[in-house]
C-alpha cells in the first residue's frame, strides 16, 4: 500500500451547473471518487438527478451557511430564522459574520433541514462536512455532531485542520475547541483523516507542479483533499476570480494526466468511505 493516501473530494456540488458536470466527468476519470452537496444553492436538482440516475455514489451533504458571492447567491432553507441571513435576506458571505449573527439554534435547524431534503430526495449521504468551514465554528460544531448521531452519517474530521483554518480566515479564531471535537469523533470510533488539504491553483502557474508540492509537503498518511472542479459555464459572469483555477482543476482531474501524476507521486486515491 502506498505511504500516501489521499480522498480527492469535490466540494461545493450544485452549487453551479459546471459544479455537476465536474463530478460526474471526475468520477468517471477515477481519481476523485468523493464529493459533496450544496443543498440550498439552485443546482442542486441536477446534482439529485445525477444521484437517482447513479445511486450509490460516495457523496456527503456540504453543509452550507455562507453565500459568498456577489451577483449570484442563495438562501438558508428555513428562510430568514434568526440571524442566518443578511441585509439582502441571503446567508452571510463570510463565516465571521455567521459565527456573529446567526443563533446555534436556527442553525442547527438549518443544518437538519439540508440532510432531511437530500434524505427526502433518495440521496443516503456518506458523510457530513461544510462549506467554508462555517459549520465546524465553535457555536456551531455541536449540532454538527449532534446531526451526525441522529441521522447516522459519519462528520469529516482531520488530525490536522490548519489549512482549512487558514482558509476560512475568522479574525482572531482559537482552535482549541477542535481538539475536544476530534477526542469525540474518535471515541466514537470513527474515521479520522490526517491533514485537510486545499490550495487554488494561482495564475500563471502549472497546475500539475501546484499539487505536486501540495503532495510533497503533506507527506505519508490518509489525507482528505477539498477541490473546487468547476466545468466551463460561464462562471466570469459571476465569480471571475474563481473561473480560472476551479477551471483548471477540472481540465486535470477530468483527463487521465490525474491518474500519471498520482502514480507518479506514489498516491493511492481512495473514498471518503474507505477504511482509514
Amino acid at each position: 500500500m502506498p505511504a500516501t493516501r489521499i480522498a480527492f473530494h469535490l466540494d461545493d456540488v450544485g452549487v453551479s451547473y459546471g459544479s455537476v458536470v465536474a463530478w460526474k466527468d471526475l468520477r468517471k476519470s477515477g481519481v476523485v471518487r468523493s464529493a459533496s452537496v450544496m443543498v440550498p444553492c439552485p443546482w442542486y436538482p441536477m446534482a439529485r438527478d445525477d444521484w437517482q440516475e447513479n445511486p450509490g455514489q460516495d457523496l456527503g451533504v456540504h453543509l452550507t451557511l455562507t453565500s459568498e458571492w456577489s451577483t449570484y447567491r442563495w438562501r438558508p432553507m428555513i428562510g430568514p430564522a434568526k440571524g442566518l441571513t443578511d441585509d439582502e435576506g441571503f446567508f452571510h458571505r463570510r463565516p465571521g459574520s455567521v459565527a456573529a449573527s446567526a443563533n446555534p439554534a436556527a442553525v442547527a435547524d438549518e443544518i437538519a433541514a439540508q440532510i432531511e431534503r437530500a434524505l427526502a430526495d433518495g440521496i443516503r449521504p456518506t458523510h457530513l462536512d461544510a462549506h467554508m468551514g462555517t459549520a465546524f465554528l465553535e457555536p456551531f460544531i455541536g449540532a454538527v455532531l449532534d446531526a451526525s448521531d441522529h441521522y447516522g452519517i459519519p462528520v469529516l474530521a482531520c488530525r490536522d485542520l490548519s489549512a482549512l483554518i487558514a482558509a476560512v480566515a475568522v479574525p482572531g479564531f482559537d482552535a482549541g475547541y477542535l481538539k475536544e471535537f476530534l477526542a469525540e469523533v474518535e471515541q466514537r470510533g470513527a474515521k479520522i483523516f490526517d491533514q485537510f488539504l486545499i490550495g487554488f491553483c494561482p495564475p500563471d502557474t502549472d497546475i500539475e507542479a501546484h499539487i505536486e508540492h501540495i503532495v510533497r509537503g503533506a507527506g505519508s498518511g490518509c489525507h482528505f483533499w477539498g477541490l473546487h472542479a468547476n466545468a466551463a459555464d460561464g462562471m466570469e459572469a459571476y465569480a471571475p476570480q474563481m473561473a480560472e483555477p476551479r477551471l483548471k482543476e477540472y481540465e486535470l482531474f477530468s483527463s487521465p494526466r490525474a491518474q500519471a501524476l498520482f502514480e507518479k507521486l506514489g498516491v493511492d486515491p481512495v473514498e471518503f468511505r474507505d477504511d482509514a
